[in-house]
């Protein structure tokens, strides 16, 4: 090579360095450092096929690979050695056993005495058939021979490493033999460990940003659960107020709601119980509802919806949380509590008086009856699935939860006529 060649080659792989170390500076994540990274090399080297393996559990699959086809993805993309049973083979210390002179690179077991082994690890070779013919399978290894068999004569494997170790592989394959030298293996090498520190960077840097963004969440939950008890703190001071209604209350907890979710802002409560309605101002059809049963007695009154105005994020239950869920339900449940102190057990009083003027054989009638309708409502109940209603439907959710609260009602009258008929 004359002085000019030599000189070009030199800034040739000045240049190369540069944009990969432009390129990894400005990536984002490590899949796009390293989609950055192997479109450089291909431009620049002129090779036919580039590759990063990294590490993954115990195995070393490409990463992101350009210019390999699918047959020889699927061929050499896990490293592990397997059994008869496809159980990953392991060495005595516990460590996977990597198959291929890429295993060997990777686990550090090269010889750098033998002509197509580096002092830095490395695996070069101009003329894969000329390797496999001239040099004995022991000094090889075992090797797959899936490079070869696909025509790549021209193969380089450079290990990746960062402070902890070799994190990965940098490939190269070419068609036409003789595309590297040992000046162009040296450079490699250099840029290969600048490349394993970058991306080690990348992943921390990433695991930092994940961290930051479940702490932020941690946050977010944290006060949207104290702006829930704080409604649930409000709902029992007016509760303890004598002083006001039973209209006033039911308002005052419908209007409550909306600032104990997580969208306040586009949040609409409805609370309905009997023929009286209490909801926060909104016009229009609302997307997806949540609806909790308000009950007296074990009589189905009304219910308690959540929506929202907008489209939002899909979570536990359509756009609510789980948290959200709760907190709907035990605000019905203190509703039901009150609406039934309001009503000053006057069902209970009135049972009571109704069985002093009925007989034994009446009773047994009635058990009958109030059985026959249970069987029924249970057979009704079982035709419903709710993981296949569209969307949640709320509608046939509210019918679902009215029939499984009858049942239950049923089941309490049932005892209580038992109870009436043993003299209890």
């Amino acid at each position: 090579m004359s002085i000019g060649e030599h000189g070009k080659v030199h800034m040739d792989h000045k240049t190369l360095a540069i944009d990969i170390l432009q390129s990894l500076n400005r990536a984002s994540s490590r899949i796009e450092a390293i989609r950055q990274i192997l479109r450089h090399l291909k431009r620049h080297l002129k090779v036919s096929a580039t590759a990063i393996r990294l590490n993954e559990g115990l195995d070393f699959p490409y990463f992101v690979f350009d210019g390999f086809s699918d047959v020889h993805v699927e061929m050499e993309n896990s490293l592990c050695g397997r059994d008869s049973e496809g159980n990953i083979l392991v060495d005595e210390s516990g460590a996977p056993v990597l198959d291929c002179i890429c295993g060997r690179v990777i686990m550090g077991k090269t010889i750098p005495d033998m002509p197509f082994f580096t002092e830095y690890g490395s695996f070069w070779s101009n003329n894969t058939d000329d390797l496999l013919i001239d040099n004995d399978p022991e000094e090889l290894g075992e090797t797959r021979n899936v490079c070869n068999a696909q025509g790549y004569l021209s193969v380089a494997l450079i290990p990746l490493k960062d402070k902890t170790g070799t994190i990965g592989l940098l490939q190269l394959n070419d068609k036409k033999p003789s595309r590297f030298n040992e000046e162009l293996i040296w450079f490699l090498e250099g840029l290969g460990e600048s490349i394993g520190i970058a991306l080690a960077h990348l992943e921390e840097e990433n695991m930092r940003k994940e961290l930051e963004a479940e702490g932020l969440r941690l946050l977010y939950q944290y006060r949207l659960r104290i702006s829930q008890l704080d409604t649930l703190y409000k709902i029992s001071k007016i509760h303890e107020n004598k002083d006001i209604s039973l209209d006033e209350t039911l308002n005052m907890i419908a209007s409550l709601i909306p600032g104990a979710l997580q969208h306040p802002e586009i949040a609409v409560a409805t609370l309905t119980v009997e023929d009286r309605r209490y909801s926060t101002a909104h016009e229009g059809e609302l997307g997806y509802r949540y609806s909790a049963i308000i009950q007296s007695f074990g009589v189905v009154l009304g219910t308690l919806s959540i929506g929202y105005t907008e489209p939002s994020p899909r979570e536990f239950k359509g756009p609510f949380l789980e948290e959200e869920i709760k907190l709907v339900n035990l605000i019905a449940e203190t509703v039901s509590r009150i609406v039934e102190q309001s009503k000053g057990g006057e069902w209970n009083r009135s049972i009571d008086k109704y069985a002093l003027v009925m007989d034994k054989d009446e009773i047994s009638h009635i058990m009958k009856l109030v059985a026959e309708d249970t069987a029924i409502s249970e057979m009704d109940r079982e035709e419903y699935d709710i993981k296949d209603v569209p969307n949640d439907s709320s509608q046939t959710m509210d019918s679902y939860l009215q029939l499984s609260h009858s049942l239950e009602v049923n089941r309490a009258l049932i005892q209580k006529l038992k109870n009436l008929q043993s003299g209890e």
